[in-house]
């Protein structure tokens, strides 16, 4: 799934098997991570990483999202079960924010998000940096 979600997002760089289990190494075993498993039929179909930590400009804390990717298959239903337990989690860690990262313009995250609260903040660029 961490291999679906990096082909979906575009991201600049090449996909790290090693790096996306040291990812989810640390949600284990780290109480300010989570790596939230979506199932059906005992069998993986969605994955939410994210972790909880001051804000860098206010005296909060705050939860930020790393990856969320369910198969598309199972998409709907899935998705608002899913944003709710990680609420639940960004609360449980004291957070009073909570933030989303939706890919490219896709209007159907963006209308998810906004049924559940979330209101656009700011857009995120990258650009790859050659020596």
């Amino acid at each position: 799934m961490a291999k679906s979600f990096h082909a979906s997002a575009s991201l600049p760089f090449a996909f790290s098997a090693p790096m996306a289990s040291m990812l989810f190494d640390a949600a284990i075993a780290d109480d300010d991570r989570l790596c939230l498993v979506y199932e059906q039929e005992r069998v993986a179909v969605g994955v939410l990483a994210a972790h909880a930590a001051s804000h860098m400009l206010a005296p909060v804390k705050a939860a930020h999202e790393i990856m969320w990717w369910i198969d598309p298959e199972y998409r709907g239903q899935a998705a608002s079960r899913m944003l709710a337990a990680y609420e639940d989690w960004a609360k449980s860690r004291g957070c009073v924010l909570i933030h989303m990262v939706g890919l490219g313009s896709d209007p159907i995250t963006s209308r998810l998000y906004e049924r559940h609260g979330y209101r656009a903040a700011e857009r995120h660029f990258m650009k790859p940096l050659t020596a």
